[in-house]
């Protein structure tokens, strides 16, 4: 009797200590339902001009990178947009890094679509660009770079420039200005841009533009120009310019 009453009591501990995970697992799954939500709100819009800049990207691999090719797809997220980008190209290998495990399983079954080896690597991409076993012939990251502050991006792209190697580029789409600006006048025009998300209710913009506001940290033109040359790329080109000037995508070449 004694003896069940302490498997009894231990089951409950287990059960007590249990529940605080299975109720953060399902608080995750919540949160990345409707932020995946949103994200496919924003593609299926183009708010933020992914298919022209998804087309830069394929246009440069089809036109511009000589030969079979390695891929470094940098915040991968769940490839939905690089997919469609490589299908057919001369890729050989792909390798996604993301922190989200939900969107990397998402991203598992889609590159079964490309006719090529492909990795997924769970885990802070600033972190994962540090291996040294780490190479590839193109590099790639979409709205993600501008997170950081400008002392991060530069150490990145130095990390993305060894990762290329000495005949590889590092194509990156990010928030920018066409000319000198600050941070505070990047976001007033940020704000103005409201009236195109016709899509997003009030509350859902609020709590977007707020997450903007706090994380979102542009560059001007000739920054993101001299960040590349920092990090000792050879050649820096702005392939595209949205509509709006609030993002472009630049070609960094080794």
């Amino acid at each position: 009797m004694k003896e069940r009453k302490i498997r009894e009591r231990a089951v409950r501990a287990l059960r007590a200590e249990a529940a605080p995970r299975r109720q953060m697992a399902r608080a995750k799954t919540m949160v990345f339902r409707q932020d995946w939500d949103n994200y496919r709100r924003i593609v299926r819009n183009n708010y933020l001009f992914h298919r022209e800049a998804y087309a830069t990207l394929r246009k440069v691999l089809e036109e511009e990178v000589q030969g079979p090719f390695r891929f470094l797809d940098i915040a991968c997220g769940d490839a939905s947009a690089t997919v469609p980008a490589l299908a057919g190209t001369a890729v050989t290998h792909y390798r996604g890094i993301d922190l989200s495990e939900p969107g990397l399983a998402l991203a598992a079954k889609r590159l079964r679509k490309l006719n090529c080896p492909y990795e997924l690597e769970a885990g802070d991409f600033t972190g994962a660009l540090r291996r040294r076993d780490l190479a590839a012939d193109v590099a790639w990251i979409g709205l993600s770079l501008h997170h950081l502050r400008r002392p991060a991006k530069r150490l990145l792209m130095r990390r993305a420039r060894r990762v290329v190697g000495e005949t590889g580029r590092l194509l990156v789409y990010e928030n920018a200005s066409p000319g000198p600006e600050s941070r505070a006048a990047w976001l007033r025009r940020w704000d103005a841009d409201r009236p195109r998300w016709r899509a997003f209710g009030d509350d859902e913009w609020e709590s977007m533009s707020r997450h903007v506001h706090a994380r979102d940290y542009p560059e001007p033109h000739e920054t993101w120009l001299a960040l590349g040359s920092d990090a000792g790329f050879r050649r820096a080109r702005c392939l595209y310019a949205s509509p709006n000037e609030l993002f472009r995508l630049y070609c960094f070449e080794a």
